[in-house]
Order: structure tokens, then C-alpha cells, then sequence
């Protein structure tokens, strides 16, 4: 099993976050050796400049939390990160369209940012599995797959956590591998859902996990 710190993606997205502190976790990821760094769009120049040349993934988010902006917004948010130094984009699905049963909707939107991420960026999309039922999170997990996404991701950390069960439903819808985010605060918590069959934590923790 690879290493606790290399499957983490070291986490700041609070929106009072500083300058100072973004540089403080560029600092702990390349201190402990995290998978990556996650932060918000306008913090990803910063990022990619005091990591470059290092194997730390830079991370952006796109539409978060929400994921209820329009496709072309959502495009041109990704696309940007991507032009900015982001390896990796965490797109929220949108959700109201697919809790609408407008699933084809949902799926192109998720189709349209794939393509703009691709070949230059990795996609995770994020499910908000705390906010679905097992079905839900069933036919999200197998949409997200057919969309070409990398990655799934369970939550944004803004609407509960999460945990074994949801790891466990997503892992028998899809092939994807998937990055657990929200509530993960120590180490027994991370190794548990790594276990369960998570390749990726989340987390704004991950000094304290490794620690």
C-alpha cells in the first residue's frame, strides 16, 4: 500500500483564506510529501509557482460548492485553472439537474468539461454523496464514468462527511478510482477509507493525519 502522505491532497479552500496561509500549506505538502495541494481558482498561480518542478499535483476547484452555474461558466473556470498551472480540476455535478431526472443534461454538461480539461489536466467530479440516497449515488457514480472523468469525489466537506458506506456504494457502481473528501480530521479515519477502496483523501488535516 503506497504511503499515507502520498495519497493525501493537502486541502484549504475556506474563503477567508490569505496569501500566508496558501504559501503555509506549499510549505507542509513539500515538508510531509502530499499527493497534492487543493485550493481555490484564484490561489492556483501562487500554487504552481512555489511548487513547480516538484511531483506535488496542483489542484483547483471549479463551481464549488455548488455546481449550479452554467456549462459555459463551468468551462471556462476549468479551462482556466488548467492555463494557470492546475494539474487536476474538482468540478461539483450539477446536482439539480440530476436530482430533476435531467440526466442527459447533467452528462453533457460533465462531457463539455472533460473535453476542456483533457489532454492537458486530470477531472475529478465531485457527487455530494451526503446529500444522496444509495440509488442516487449509484446512478451519479455510473454518469460520472460515462462522462470520461478521472476521478469521483465524495463531497465537497460543506454537506456532511464521509464515510465506509458511501465509499463501499461507489465503488460497486463505478471503476473509477475515487478521492474521499469531508470530515477527515486523523489518521484511523483516512486509513479506514483507504481500506474501504478510497485512492485519494482530502483533506485540511493532513499534517495532523500524518502527524
Amino acid at each position: 500500500m503506497k504511503s499515507l502522505n502520498s495519497v493525501i491532497d493537502h486541502t484549504i479552500l475556506k474563503p477567508i483564506a490569505t496569501q500566508e496561509e496558501i504559501e503555509k500549506i506549499c510549505r507542509e505538502a513539500l515538508e510531509y510529501e502530499f499527493r497534492g495541494v487543493c485550493v481555490n481558482p484564484i490561489w492556483v498561480s501562487l500554487v504552481y509557482n512555489l511548487l513547480k518542478g516538484t511531483e506535488i499535483k496542483i489542484v483547483s476547484v471549479c463551481d464549488f460548492p455548488l455546481g449550479s452555474s452554467w456549462t459555459e461558466i463551468r468551462k471556462k473556470e476549468a479551462e482556466m485553472a488548467i492555463d494557470n498551472g492546475a494539474n487536476e480540476v474538482d468540478i461539483v455535478m450539477n446536482l439539480g439537474k440530476f436530482k430533476s431526472g435531467r440526466n442527459d443534461e447533467a452528462l453533457s454538461d460533465l462531457k463539455e468539461i472533460v473535453e476542456t480539461v483533457h489532454p492537458n489536466g486530470a477531472l475529478k467530479v465531485i457527487i455530494e454523496a451526503p446529500l444522496l440516497s444509495d440509488d442516487e449515488i449509484k446512478r451519479a457514480s455510473s454518469l460520472v464514468e460515462e462522462a470520461g472523468a478521472d476521478i469521483i469525489k465524495t463531497g465537497t466537506g460543506t454537506r456532511g462527511a464521509v464515510n465506509l458506506h458511501q465509499i463501499d456504494v461507489i465503488k460497486k457502481a463505478c471503476n473509477l478510482p475515487i478521492k474521499a473528501s469531508g470530515g477527515i480530521k486523523d489518521k484511523e479515519t483516512a486509513l479506514s477509507l483507504i481500506k474501504s477502496g478510497a485512492s485519494i483523501i482530502g483533506s485540511s488535516s493532513g499534517v495532523k493525519i500524518v502527524s
